[in-house]
């Protein structure tokens, strides 16, 4: 039987990587929840009750001061400074509002999807439409009887995949996603089960289903769960989507999305490095407030004094402060124990912190150091390159997911586009380049859209070329009537001053 659970060793190779990213972007409880994984017990050897209360002392004072999740939340904040440009045909605009079903934006999606790509360097899109035996009719279409749903995976939830080589196409033949599946055993009691959502070209060995085409090229979903609470998975549903045209789909509507290329190929995760600084800043942690609780506080002393000094003089007992006296015998001394501050570990913990924000600036920010001009390019492409490829990335894959969803509601191949921000420059254009920029468009060396594209890009507008041509001719509409009337007055008075003058002549 075959193994749907089968993970693919590029995955597998990565998997500790992801749970040190996801257990860092969840906070401090998910840290010391692992206890000893993140933070080793000084001395491990010893396992008595009083050194095992010792290191839940050491585990609670310990701080983790959460540098990946607020650059990563700083860093999807970038792009979505500026809206996205969206262009969605009458039959997607309910994607705005709903694009996975559960009521989340398609914005808000992007967003989600944002932080995985930029965080783990990989996620992926799926694109589905609930089976109909017949054809939607024009009615059904125009109410939004079903629409289409966009679902982003985690990394790590994509288990498996395949190609397949089409003359000079590469085309996805099989992906592999694990899901969680609520099961109600009564009307309160929820369990939450693995199950396993298969996307293949054509069909798999197992299916059964009567109403299953078996052709090599249909594009054919097969859900594996649990067979009566066993280990064994076996299909347990199996649809063949149709697109509005009623045709059966030759490809699998799911992108790879990156922090590099869209592809195949497992990119490496971005913040990794980070979350090991983040760690490693954390055990400093420990140690800092370790030596703060056990010799912050300073200890008096006193030297000099006999058994029947402290006995009948001071009477066993010592008070402290203002409104005490102590007394003390002929040479004798009293003074503070204090330890010298041990400056190692929050050195240690400053320069880590260093470190982090450097690699934190470093995925979209240029380096102030005075470097050549070949330098300075190679730098620049690079140091945008994450946040910028991303970017990039996400707004292919949604795009493309996109395409896929008008095909499934529209017979027609209408115009969709998915555009977020990727220049990162934060600078206005001066009077100067607008004035340039003007006379480029007045001497037909550049179009209005292009122009347009400038202004956006230095934050000069912000609206999209449609809203803006619309605004801009209304504004005109209205300034020209405004023109109109006042000429039509103008007109209008001076044929009242002719006709008094002719009345007043013939007066005379």
């Amino acid at each position: 039987m075959a193994d749907v659970k089968f993970i693919r060793k590029e995955l597998g190779d990565k998997l500790e990587a992801y749970t040190l990213i996801k257990d860092c972007l969840a906070g401090q409880k998910a840290i010391k929840d692992k206890g000893t994984e993140y933070l080793p017990q000084p001395d491990a050897s010893n396992r008595s009750p009083a050194n095992t209360a010792r290191y839940t002392s050491y585990l609670q004072r310990a701080l983790f001061y959460n540098v990946v999740q607020r650059t990563l939340i700083g860093l999807v904040g970038q792009i979505f400074m500026r809206e996205p440009r969206i262009i969605l045909p009458t039959n997607l605009k309910v994607l705005e509002t709903d694009a996975n079903g559960t009521g989340l934006g398609l914005v808000q999606l992007a967003k989600r999807d944002s932080l995985f790509v930029l965080g783990y360097g990989r996620s992926g899109i799926f694109v589905d439409y609930p089976f109909l035996e017949k054809p939607l009719t024009i009615a059904q279409q125009r109410e939004g009887f079903v629409n289409p749903t966009l679902t982003i995976y985690e990394p790590w939830r994509i288990i498996n995949w395949r190609t397949v080589t089409k003359g000079s196409k590469t085309l996805l033949s099989l992906i592999v996603l694990e899901e969680d599946c609520e099961n109600f055993s009564d009307e309160f009691s929820i369990t939450v089960e693995k199950r396993y959502r298969v996307l293949r070209l054509g069909k798999g060995r197992e299916n059964n289903f009567s109403n299953i085409v078996d052709l090599p090229n249909v594009y054919t979903v097969e859900i594996y769960t649990c067979e009566n609470n066993s280990n064994n998975m076996t299909i347990s549903e199996s649809y063949q989507p149709k697109n509005a045209k009623g045709e059966f789909l030759t490809e699998i509507p799911f992108s790879f999305i990156g922090s590099e290329n869209n592809d195949i190929v497992i990119d490496n995760p971005p913040a990794y490095d980070m979350c090991v600084l983040n760690i490693a800043h954390y055990l400093n942690s420990a140690d800092y407030e370790e030596a703060c609780f056990m010799v912050g506080q300073p200890t008096p002393y006193l030297s000099g004094l006999t058994k029947n000094w402290v006995d009948t003089v001071l009477k066993g007992r010592i008070e402290l402060g203002s409104r005490g006296a102590i007394m003390l015998p002929e040479k004798g001394t009293a003074g503070l124990l204090q330890a010298k501050s041990n400056t190692m570990p929050i050195e240690a913990m400053m320069h880590k912190e260093e470190q982090m924000l450097a690699l934190g600036a470093k995925l979209v920010n240029p380096s102030n150091v005075e470097r050549t001009a070949t330098e300075v390019t190679l730098d620049k492409s690079s140091e945008t390159s994450v946040l910028s490829s991303s970017a990039k990335n996400i707004s292919d894959a949604f795009t493309k997911a996109l395409k896929w969803a008008d095909s499934f509601t529209s017979t027609v191949e209408n115009e969709v586009s998915f555009k977020l921000s990727d220049d990162f420059k934060i600078a206005s254009m001066g009077s100067e380049d607008r004035r340039q920029l003007l006379a480029d468009f007045i001497g037909g060396l550049i179009s209005w859209t292009e122009a347009r594209e400038n202004l956006r890009r230095s934050n000069v507008t912000s609206q999209d070329d449609e809203t803006a041509l619309s605004e801009i001719e209304a504004e005109k509409a209205k300034k020209d009537e405004v023109e109109m009337k006042k000429e039509t007055r103008q007109a209008e008075l001076v044929n009242n001053n002719v006709g008094n003058s002719k009345n007043n002549n013939e007066q005379v």
